[in-house]
């Protein structure tokens, strides 16, 4: 069954039996066999034939879409058990820019290691020039990181979604029950950015220059302290959607110019180290961004 749904995805994709035998390393005739042979178990017609054209029937429509998902499924299968069977693990090194994604993050890594229970995913958070660093040296596989830097062609730049900014802030702060909140009106106010102390210019200098928040500055060490601040009163922190509100604080969207302040998030990873274990975690993060 399975090399007949392969032959038969082939035809209906190159629209043709003699392509979907050159793509299968078969001849048109056992094409044509195959698809029969396949009809006859089926009891159903897969495809009207009209001389040397066709036409895919609703049931032969429905049958290529279930047919694609589980061979897909089933060469996925057979690459994890050859690769277990040779002793060979692989690994997925992420990196995720600091704050992002708390609802995101979890579900995306547990559909993808469910689909791959052999992959040794590890993942670690940093700032845009810690991210950037590392991935560019190696020492990360992939980064899910917004885009601070032009778009490279030397990397491989998939385009997750576009997220809009808030600012989480102390929920008695009179700019707290605004609907919205703009660049102008914060800048007496302290922004709080998560970063060490050695990438604090470069940090700064982002969210001053290509984001546009004209305040001064407090640089916490993690999320948490960022928080806590942001609780206590000290400044605002700006954020996704996806930070949690708690400890009195609440996320007021930020502005820029009356429009959504937005960031553009983006997987990257170098071109010369492409490879499908990058593609498929992408797309599970595409999948819950959803």
């Amino acid at each position: 069954m399975y090399r007949r749904m392969k032959t038969y995805i082939a035809v209906v994709e190159t629209g043709s039996f003699f392509e979907a035998g050159e793509c299968c390393h078969i001849s048109q005739s056992a094409v044509s066999q195959q698809i029969r042979s396949l009809e006859d178990e089926l009891q159903v017609q897969l495809l009207e034939r009209h001389g040397r054209t066709f036409t895919v029937t609703p049931a032969g429509g429905y049958f290529y879409g279930q047919a694609k998902r589980q061979t897909e499924s089933l060469d996925s299968l057979v690459r994890e058990v050859r690769r277990i069977g040779k002793g060979e693990y692989q690994r997925l090194r992420v990196g995720v820019l600091s704050g992002f994604g708390r609802r995101i993050l979890p579900e995306a890594v547990k559909a993808f290691t469910a689909d791959h229970p052999f992959v040794h995913l590890s993942l670690v958070t940093g700032t845009h020039e810690a991210l950037f660093h590392t991935v560019n040296t190696g020492s990360l596989d992939l980064v899910v990181n917004d885009q601070w830097r032009a778009l490279s062609d030397r990397y491989v730049n998939a385009f997750l979604a576009e997220q809009p900014l808030f600012a989480l802030m102390r929920g008695d702060d009179p700019l707290s029950r605004r609907d919205g909140v703009s660049a102008e009106e914060l800048q007496d106010r302290l922004c709080i950015l998560v970063t060490p102390a050695e990438q604090r210019e470069n940090e700064a200098g982002h969210w001053r220059d290509v984001m546009g928040l004209q305040s001064s500055f407090l640089f916490a060490e993690n999320v948490d302290e960022a928080r806590m601040n942001a609780a206590a009163g000290a400044g605002y922190y700006p954020c996704d959607g996806e930070m949690p509100a708690d400890g009195g604080t609440v996320l007021v969207p930020l502005l820029r110019g009356g429009e959504p302040l937005s960031r553009k998030m983006f997987a990257f990873w170098p071109e010369s180290s492409d490879t499908s274990l990058q593609w498929e975690f992408t797309e599970r993060l595409k999948e819950h961004f959803k």
